[in-house]
C-alpha cells in the first residue's frame, strides 16, 4: 500500500503502550488523538484539539501532552505539531508557559484571537474601517435594547460607577486611551444583556477602536463622559430608541475622524513617496558625470 505524503514526511514511530479502541489511541489520562493521514497534517491536529475543547474533553487551564507524546499520538513529525501549536497560540486558544511545569495550556476564553483576527484585517486594508463602525453600531444597539429589557440595577449602576470614575479622571486631566479601561463602558453595557457572545463581539470592536484612536491621539474625546451619562439615563428610562440613536451618532462621529486621519496619512505619504523619487532622480550616481559638457578651448 503506497504511503501517505503525512506518513512518508516522517519516520514512522512506535505507538505507545496504549490499547487501540475504535480507530483511537487511549492513554492512561489525558485527552486521545487519532493518528493523522492528511497532507497538512498540522490542520488535522489543530481541528483534534478544537473538537476536543467543544466537547469539554480539554478545558481551560488544562496542561496538553508535549510535543513528543502529540507527535506519537498523531503519528506525525514534532515540526508539524509544533505548527499546529503556533496556529493554535495565534488563534488564542492554547498559551505557552515557561519552566518546568510549564507546556502548552489550553486559554480561558477571551476576545484576543477574534480582536487580532479582525484587527489584521483592518490594517491590511481587506476590512474597511466603515464595515467595523456599522458591525460596532448594530451591536451596540442591540445591547441597548437587550438591556433595557434585561439590565438588573446592579449592572446599571457598574455603568454609572464606571461613568463617574472616567468623569473624575478627566476632570484630573487622566483620562486615556493607553488604558483598556476607558472601553470598560461598553463592555459593562454589553454584560447588562447577560449574553456571552455579544459581550466579546463588542469587546473585540471596540478594543480594535480603542487601538486607532490611541494611535492618533491618546487623550479620549471630550464629549464621551456627557454621551454616556445621556445613553444610560435613556437606558434607565427604557427608551431603547433614543439611546440607539445617541450611540449612534457618537460611533459614526468617531468614524469619520479615524477616515480624516486615515485619508490625511495617506496624502502625507504619496507626498513623502513623490518628494523622495523627486529627489532619486536629481541625484548623480557615483562615478559617473551627467553634467552638461563646459566649453571646449582650443
Amino acid at each position: 500500500m503506497p504511503k501517505t505524503p503525512a506518513s512518508s514526511s516522517a519516520k514512522r514511530r512506535k505507538k505507545p503502550a496504549a490499547a487501540e479502541k475504535s480507530g483511537r489511541l487511549l492513554t492512561q489520562d489525558g485527552p486521545q488523538f487519532h493518528p493523522v493521514r492528511t497532507q497538512r497534517a498540522f490542520e488535522a491536529v489543530c481541528d483534534q484539539i478544537r473538537h476536543q475543547i467543544a466537547d469539554g474533553t480539554l478545558h481551560p487551564g488544562q496542561r496538553i501532552p508535549g510535543e513528543r507524546e502529540l507527535a506519537e499520538q498523531f503519528d506525525i513529525s514534532r515540526s508539524g505539531v509544533r505548527e499546529a501549536l503556533r496556529s493554535l497560540e495565534l488563534a488564542g486558544l492554547v498559551e505557552a508557559r515557561p519552566g518546568q511545569s510549564g507546556g502548552f495550556f489550553i486559554k480561558s476564553g477571551n476576545t484576543e484571537g477574534i480582536t487580532q483576527a479582525v484587527r489584521d484585517l483592518v490594517a491590511l486594508g481587506q476590512v474597511p474601517l466603515a464595515n467595523v463602525t456599522e458591525a460596532r453600531i448594530e451591536l451596540t444597539c442591540m445591547a441597548i435594547r437587550l438591556a433595557c429589557q434585561r439590565a438588573t440595577p446592579a449592572d446599571l449602576d457598574a455603568i454609572e460607577a464606571d461613568i463617574d470614575h472616567h468623569a473624575e479622571l478627566f476632570r484630573q486631566g487622566q483620562g486615556s486611551r493607553n488604558s483598556r479601561s476607558v472601553g470598560e463602558f461598553y463592555r459593562l453595557l454589553a454584560r447588562a444583556t447577560h449574553n456571552e457572545v455579544i459581550v466579546m463581539l463588542i469587546d473585540a470592536l471596540s478594543e480594535i477602536v480603542r487601538t486607532l484612536l490611541m494611535r492618533l491621539d491618546p487623550k479620549p474625546r471630550s464629549d464621551i463622559v456627557r454621551v454616556r451619562r445621556l445613553v444610560l439615563r435613556h437606558i434607565r428610562q427604557g427608551d431603547a430608541v433614543k439611546a440607539c440613536a445617541t450611540m449612534t451618532a457618537h460611533l459614526k462621529n468617531i468614524n469619520e475622524y479615524l477616515e480624516a486621519a486615515h485619508r490625511e496619512r495617506a496624502q502625507s505619504s504619496t507626498a513623502a513617496r513623490a518628494l523622495a523619487a523627486a529627489r532619486k532622480r536629481r541625484i548623480t550616481p557615483v562615478g559617473s558625470d551627467t553634467s552638461p559638457p563646459g566649453p571646449l578651448y582650443r
